[in-house]
């Protein structure tokens, strides 16, 4: 496991409070949320390798393998008859090949975001069916309008 992080989606659910005590696994997943880490999405869009699809969530996106390795996702796989007593207790982690995966944007920083939305406006990301995000990201603003000219006296 790598140094320990605080998930961003811990605020949203039922682990408010517990600072530190996530972390980005072997596959590359935070241990709370199961979102990929966002340096390997924005480097599989950059390789070609991923494909996004658009979800009617401002803040999740699916990430589809496209001709790199397979994602990797780990869960406990517990018997019914198992004493394991919580995550930190159990010894049934299996970890299997995903062609496709989550990433949620709250973990992205903002120079990641900003990454994003450079490879968005250069169209370098692949977007999966219809093409287009049906809910933009939160991190980007809508376009507005050109203000309109004050008359000149």
């Amino acid at each position: 496991m790598s140094e320990p992080i605080t998930c961003p989606r811990r605020a949203e659910g039922f682990g408010h409070g517990e600072e530190g005590k996530d972390s980005w696994r072997e596959d590359n997943t935070c241990s709370f949320c199961g979102s990929l880490n966002p340096a390997e999405v924005l480097a599989r869009v950059e390789a070609g390798t991923a494909t996004l699809g658009p979800t009617d969530k401002n803040y999740k996106v699916y990430v589809k393998n496209s001709g790199g390795d397979p994602f990797k996702q780990t869960y406990r796989n517990c018997p019914r008859d198992s004493a394991c007593k919580g995550p930190n207790d159990c010894a049934h982690w299996v970890t299997r090949p995903m062609q496709e995966t989550k990433a949620y944007f709250q973990h992205f920083s903002k120079e990641q975001c900003l990454k994003f939305i450079d490879l968005l406006n250069a169209k370098k990301l692949r977007l999966g069916y219809p093409g287009h995000f049906y809910v933009r990201p939160f991190f980007i603003a809508k376009p507005q309008p050109p203000a309109a000219e004050e008359p000149h006296a």
